[in-house]
């Protein structure tokens, strides 16, 4: 489902010849290759991708946010990852 569009060139990620800049949380979740849920507890404590509140019952992720939180978790090696879980000692 298409929150909000707009119209833009070609190289944008396109839906219907229109921008999406945001998502439903199920949307999300499936570009991410996660389960809802872990979506939602990753909301929850912080740890997940900024978030849009759209109504008091609807959420939403802004597409440019979801680029982003993925570049910031992107690593060239184990020896450089840092997903940890949280009270997790270092």
């Amino acid at each position: 489902m298409i929150v909000e569009q707009i119209s833009v060139g070609s190289d944008a990620r396109l839906m219907g010849g229109h921008h999406r800049l945001v998502v439903s949380e199920a949307e999300a979740a499936s570009m991410l290759n996660m389960a809802r849920r872990t979506l939602q507890g990753k909301r929850l404590d912080g740890s997940g991708p900024p978030f849009v509140q759209l109504s008091d019952r609807r959420i939403g992720y802004a597409m440019d946010a979801l680029q982003d939180w993925i570049r910031s978790r992107s690593v060239r090696s184990t020896s450089n990852a840092t997903v940890r879980r949280i009270g997790e000692a270092r």
